[in-house]
């Protein structure tokens, strides 16, 4: 039974894993597909806002290269900018005329803006129109764009907008909770990030994201990363549901299981009783030939009686005065005489016929002188004694006399062999029947060799056998055709010499007795 509980908890174990990493399996394909689509939304989002850059830089351009040339008009467009873009910090117009340089600054990322200049004279290596994105030469995180103005422009020759670059996504609302954003320039450095970089731990995968923005202009790299929590990819509420299907699943299993090999078992069971009726039809059959010379002798007797009791009746019916009383007395002798022939046949019949047991109330007394009518005529060819020792309770077992009457010549024959090479004062058997604590029982007992010690233990195994011709399945199927009626079969040794078998029956006790008659 524990080994059954431990194979099954196995199994269910066995089954959970598999169950854990399918279900793992399905959330993480999930969280990667919901991850990726949130990642390429932010990805056109920040490029969107990137492209926006270059729209307000043609704009203000645009301002400065009107007729007009108005400073005042600049900064007002420059301060609406950065009122309804937070995330540009500044907008400086930077002369690169020689004499003097001139800065007009809306909005300072730092005081004094020192770096300015610097990032302006980049602009003099550029084509009109041109724009591109430098770094903060101070480390903050914040990058600039640098556009050269057409030279019809005399007291500007530059626009320069800091975008702080952490502000490029809305906190609120653009980053999932665990999502980390970093944005790197074209040489690799880190212009800005958010959150917290995930590392792998080893055991679940990092989800990764990583495109340049689409902003021909700031071609800046956005790379984005999540690790999947545990709780993401084995939530509790499934944990707990797939340990209670698959517990189901493992009980429903087990009970199939029982229920296909309890039925093999029997179809098994059922092919051995069928062999093992066979079997016993097989030596049955055979031990009728060994017996044919005894049979003969029994049938002879009454048969040859018959003859001459008849010839004697015909012989008084035609005398001239028949005695009616003598004729009747030849009569009734012959009709004893023939039911004695009906009865050996009827016997040989059954014994040699192949039908099922069938179980019926048997007196143990007349199976075993049923069995010495059978066996007497070959015993006394052989020079072998046979006496009975009936018990005078007459002993009744519900059992199939034609199995057990085998049993009984099987082991009548066995003690036989191991007399017959003996002198004549020790070829005796005896068959006797008896009632011992409530149960019946027939004993074989002979004064024989006996059975060597070592060998008792394997008597009933099947193929064991002491014969040098014999195939060891007597004794085996003997003690399978007692067991079936609930006995049992045991031997030993006597100890005046010899061997006993001793067959133990269910006894029917008085009071069923009667009912059963």
């Amino acid at each position: 039974m524990n080994r059954r509980v431990a194979g099954a908890l196995a199994a269910w174990a066995t089954l959970m894993v598999v169950a854990v990493a399918a279900v793992a399996a399905v959330n993480f394909v999930r969280a990667r597909n919901s991850f990726e689509a949130e990642a390429r939304t932010l990805h056109r989002v920040v490029s969107q806002r990137a492209d926006q850059h270059d729209a307000h830089l043609t704009s203000l351009a645009a301002v400065l290269a009107s007729p007009e040339r108005s400073f005042t008009t600049f900064r007002a467009v420059a301060d609406a900018v950065l009122r309804f873009y937070p995330r540009i910090a500044a907008i400086d117009a930077v002369s690169l005329v020689p004499v003097p340089d001139v800065v007009f600054t809306t909005r300072e990322l730092q005081s004094n803006r020192p770096g300015i200049l610097e990032l302006a004279a980049t602009a003099t290596t550029l084509s009109a129109g041109q724009t591109i994105v430098m770094t903060d030469p101070n480390g903050a995180a914040a990058y600039h764009l640098v556009k050269r103005l057409p030279e019809t422009i005399s007291q500007a020759g530059a626009l320069v907008m800091t975008i702080d670059a952490g502000r490029l996504m809305d906190p609120e609302a653009d980053l999932s909770a665990g999502m980390w954003f970093a944005l790197r320039d074209p040489s690799g450095r880190e212009v800005a990030h958010r959150g917290q970089s995930p590392s792998p731990d080893g055991v679940l995968p990092l989800l990764a994201f990583e495109k340049e923005l689409g902003s021909r202009s700031q071609p800046l790299l956005l790379q984005i990363s999540r690790s999947p929590a545990v709780s993401e990819l084995l939530p509790p509420i499934a944990i707990v549901l797939l340990a209670a299907l698959t517990g189901i699943g493992v009980i429903l299993a087990s009970f199939v299981l029982r229920e296909r090999r309890a039925a093999r078992e029997a179809r098994e069971r059922a092919s051995f009783h069928e062999h093992q009726a066979r079997l016993a039809h097989a030596m049955r059959v055979n031990t009728v030939g060994e017996m044919a010379s005894g049979i003969a002798h029994e049938l002879t007797q009454p048969l040859t009686a018959i003859l001459s009791r008849s010839q004697a009746g015909l012989r008084l019916a035609r005398s001239s005065s028949p005695d009616r009383g003598e004729i009747i007395d030849v009569l009734d002798a012959n009709v004893r005489l023939a039911k004695r022939a009906g009865d050996i046949l009827s016997r040989l019949r059954a014994y040699v016929s192949n039908s099922g047991p069938a179980p019926e109330r048997t007196s143990l007394n007349r199976l075993v002188r049923n069995v010495a009518e059978l066996v007497q005529g070959d015993l006394a060819r052989r020079g072998i004694v046979l006496k009975l020792d009936l018990d005078p309770r007459d002993p009744s077992s519900m059992i199939d006399r034609v199995s057990i009457e085998q049993v009984v010549h099987n082991l009548v024959r066995n003690a036989a062999d191991a007399i017959e090479p003996l002198p004549e004062d020790r070829r005796t058997i005896t068959v006797a029947t008896f009632v011992e604590g409530g149960l019946a029982g027939v004993a074989v007992s002979d004064r024989g060799p006996g059975i060597p010690p070592a060998d008792l233990p394997r008597l009933f195994e099947p193929f064991f056998t002491t014969k040098p011709d014999g195939m060891g399945l007597g004794l085996s199927l003997c003690e399978r055709l007692v067991e079936a009626f609930g006995g049992r079969i045991v031997a030993a040794n006597v100890p005046e010499g010899g061997a006993v078998f001793i067959i133990h029956l269910p006894l029917i006790a008085e009071g069923r007795r009667e009912a059963a008659e």
